[in-house]
């Protein structure tokens, strides 16, 4: 095996900066060098390499490095993946190792039909959110979320971070938006009639969160005045920014001159009135992080929240609502997914059926605390998380996936349409 430490700038960046999992696409890198090795087992290697911008700014990533003088990635062999398991505390020499086909932040395989083991490829210094949750729902007996069976982290230096874990895996029929993008085609009703069930499981993932009241990194807490008004201002800030990064031309479509028409429509939004206690959320919310079980029930998955905010982001406690408006528009986004995709039209008021449902199904199983007191404060508080959801894949869209940019743009223009 070579030593990555060896490695040069221009190798470590052929191994990085192409992969999914790079969140920095698009950023002037200036060299890479590895700063860590975390883990030197056997045949295993981890090493964390530090890559460096023009800017002066940095980033970290962990590479996974097995036996040859091959450079590639091998977090895939069977050999690494078996051996990080069992520093987990997961015996899994010699598993068989399926990859889930499918591109993601991080990395993912199964062992044996048993086990899911996932590499966390961005590292920043501090608690993992995902392990918090997990450990957090584990403690609650929430039984919609995967067992969590094993971790392996590191004290540093240079990082004291997560850098595997380990968790059953969920014997399921398919992904939320794998299985709602299927049915177009057979069976448009199948996911407003499982809508309900999934706002009553998200409720109770809610409540599970707010459970634990002597955790000051899970209590629920009152927010202060100003907090749905600093919100707004958020809004505000990120629509602003979305706007002034696109690319000109044709991108910003019907609404480019319309900024002034959104601030007005976040202004009016922010004066829902109190918000409900903000607690620990999944943070990353939608129908790609469900899984619809063989015994016909929702599992939440992927706890580490949404990869392009920064690590104190995701462990903020916010207002619920904002998974419910995560969750509101991936269904909007797979109506217009389906045409993009498969040219397949949904039932004319499809996403409406499945979002009346959905939160129907987490009223009537809500923690009332974590709420608005009034109906109109929630519609109003949960249309303002849309909205900045919308600015948020707006951007990710035009600088990841531009032919996709469409389904927020529409998503903006029906927003202001229904607020005219």
């Amino acid at each position: 095996m070579r030593d990555p430490r060896a490695l040069s700038s221009d190798e470590l960046l052929g191994l990085v900066s192409e992969a999914r999992w790079f969140a920095a696409k698009g950023r002037v890198v200036e060299s890479a060098e590895v700063v860590g090795l975390p883990v030197e087992d056997g045949p295993v290697v981890l090493a964390i390499v530090e890559i460096r911008f023009t800017t002066g700014t940095h980033e970290h990533y962990l590479l996974a490095f097995g036996e040859g003088d091959e450079l590639v990635d091998a977090f895939e062999r069977p050999e690494v993946a078996g051996r990080l398991a069992a520093l987990s505390g997961v015996r899994a020499e010699g598993a068989r190792v399926r990859s889930f086909g499918v591109e993601q932040s991080n990395s993912s395989v199964v062992l044996d039909e048993l086990h899911v083991l996932k590499l966390y490829r961005r590292l920043e210094a501090g608690p993992n959110p995902e392990l918090e949750l997990l450990r957090a729902l584990a403690a609650s007996r929430f039984e919609n979320a995967p067992r969590l069976e094993g971790a392996l982290e590191t004290p540093g230096p240079p990082l004291e971070t997560a850098l595997v874990t380990v968790t059953a895996l969920v014997p399921a029929m398919g992904g939320g938006w794998e299985l709602t993008l299927g049915s177009f085609e057979d069976d448009p009703s199948w996911l407003p009639e499982r809508a309900w069930r999934l706002g009553e499981v998200t409720a109770q993932l809610h409540a599970a969160l707010a459970s634990h009241d002597g955790d000051p990194h899970f209590a629920p807490e009152e927010p202060s005045a100003e907090t749905i008004g600093l919100l707004g201002a958020a809004v505000e800030e990120e629509i602003a920014t979305t706007f002034a990064t696109m690319p000109e031309g044709d991108a910003l479509g019907a609404v480019a001159h319309r900024l002034e028409d959104l601030r007005d429509l976040v202004q009016e939004l922010s004066g829902s009135g109190p918000s409900g206690l903000a607690i620990r959320t999944h943070g990353d919310y939608h129908l790609g992080q469900v899984l619809w079980t063989r015994d016909g029930d929702w599992v939440v998955i992927d706890f580490e929240g949404e990869p392009a905010r920064s690590l104190p982001e995701r462990r903020r406690k916010r207002s619920p609502l904002r998974d419910l408006a995560g969750m509101t528009r991936s269904f909007a986004y797979a109506a217009d997914a389906a045409l993009l995709l498969r040219d397949v039209e949904p039932p004319e008021g499809w996403a409406d059926a499945c979002r009346e449902a959905f939160l129907d199904g987490y009223l009537a199983a809500s923690d009332e605390r974590l709420l608005p007191p009034s109906r109109a404060g929630f519609d109003r508080l949960l249309a303002l998380f849309e909205l900045e959801k919308l600015a948020y894949e707006l951007r990710y869209e035009a600088r990841n996936r531009p032919d996709w940019a469409s389904i927020p743009l529409v998503g903006l223009l029906r927003m202001l349409e229904t607020a005219a």
